[in-house]
């Protein structure tokens, strides 16, 4: 979702459909905090149009032929998933405008969306829709926090379902494990936008984003690969020695503190994590009342260890570790996932919420594997495990 984020707030959304009756239909149970309700109305509806963005115009972009080259064994297989999820953000983004109208607020609409990175090449964006909506999922669980009103918390969280089924054949299409965790994490505004800010920009989303961060890695991510970071927030200001890094998923009570000098991925994790650096060692809680974000100097961002490929996603991409042969040479073991580090420039703060924030100008950067082509892509001499695709940063 994407997004960020931003995800599907009305699909299933009959109670926001009964919102929008006439009022002599039916009698509205107003929350007792409209603003925080508006807010994430508002926030909702806008990761809904980057969504609907990124899918159209990836829709728009690829052919058959692009998906089957990279090993998919139909190429109706991803892009029916990517028609149906389309279908379900543009529904979610208009019902959730008219939900924002019929509660006295106004749409956010003057926002520009910033997707042309993300669509490089198919693995590419495959990569980034995993991401979008493991985003979005954790987006929606931290949104219901902010609606007091009972029949709206509902229609929430009928959409959140539906993004968690996004995730769930994202998960397969980028070549994972479909349901790598019995549990997921939510997140709030602040830090939904660490990860998202850098693909929105021109509106003002009344939302102080965290700092962003950029996990640094040219190779895959697995459990005992060290970590090092780029933040803005990483100046020098706090001494290294006072900072941690810590790593949520889901099931787990509380992150796993380490020091920032000495940052490893956890062992026995499968699928996404986030990763904090904070100015304490003291373990953040896993749950939105409880954790001391004030601790938090940059992120979230989102990693993914891909230890363990699911039988279903060996069916629906069987060409995505395959065995070739290139010219003049011995068969050669390929994985046409995705790049092994993507990162988009944030955009500066100010221009996307108001707040204080430190901005952040970071150069566009993509680093891909080396690949050599001598006809079609079955010359590939390099070899890119999936788990190469464990780290891709919006």
């Amino acid at each position: 979702m994407a997004f960020t984020s931003l995800y599907l707030l009305c699909g299933a959304g009959f109670a926001l459909l009964q919102l929008l009756a006439p009022a002599t239909a039916r009698p509205i149970a107003r929350s007792t905090s409209s603003n925080s309700t508006l807010v994430a109305l508002q926030f909702a509806n806008v990761l809904e149009q980057l969504e609907s963005t990124f899918y159209a115009q990836a829709l728009q972009k690829f052919n058959q032929s692009d998906f089957t080259a990279v090993g998919f064994a139909s190429a109706q297989v991803p892009l029916q998933q990517f028609q149906a999820i389309f279908e379900d953000e543009s529904t979610h983004t208009t019902t959730l405008q008219s939900a924002i109208t019929a509660l006295g607020g106004q749409t956010i609409s003057n926002c520009t969306f910033n997707v042309t990175s993300l669509l490089t090449d198919v693995p590419t964006m495959v990569a980034a829709a995993r991401l979008v909506e493991n985003v979005g999922v954790s987006a929606y669980l931290g949104a219901l926090t902010l609606i007091n009103d009972p029949v709206l918390s509902t229609a929430a969280a009928t959409i959140m379902t539906v993004e968690a089924r996004h995730q769930t054949i994202l998960n397969v299409l980028a070549g994972g494990t479909a349901i790598p965790q019995a549990f997921d994490v939510a997140l709030n505004p602040s830090e939904i936008l660490a990860l998202t800010g850098g693909l929105i920009s021109g509106c003002d989303l009344g939302i102080p984003a965290n700092v962003p961060l950029r996990v640094n890695s040219s190779g895959p991510i697995q459990a005992g690969t060290k970590l090092n970071f780029t933040s803005a927030a990483l100046n020098g200001t706090i001494p290294v020695e006072k900072l941690s890094c810590q790593f949520l998923a889901g099931g787990l009570p509380v992150a796993i503190s380490q020091p920032l000098s000495n940052c490893s991925v956890p062992a026995n994790v499968t699928g996404s994590m986030l990763v904090f650096v904070t100015n304490s060692s003291r373990p953040l809680a896993n749950n939105i009342r409880d954790a001391a974000t004030g601790t938090i100097v940059a992120g979230p961002t989102m990693i993914f260890i891909d230890d363990q490929q699911d039988a279903l996603a060996v069916a629906a991409r069987p060409g995505l570790n395959s065995t070739v042969t290139a010219s003049g040479t011995s068969n050669v073991t390929t994985s046409l996932a995705a790049p092994t580090t993507m990162t988009l420039t944030p955009i500066t703060s100010s221009t996307i919420m108001s707040g204080t924030v430190t901005p952040v100008v970071t150069p566009t950067s993509q680093t891909m594997a080396p690949s050599i082509f001598t006809s079609g892509w079955t010359a590939v001499t390099k070899t890119i495990s999936p788990s190469e695709a464990s780290n891709i940063h919006l």
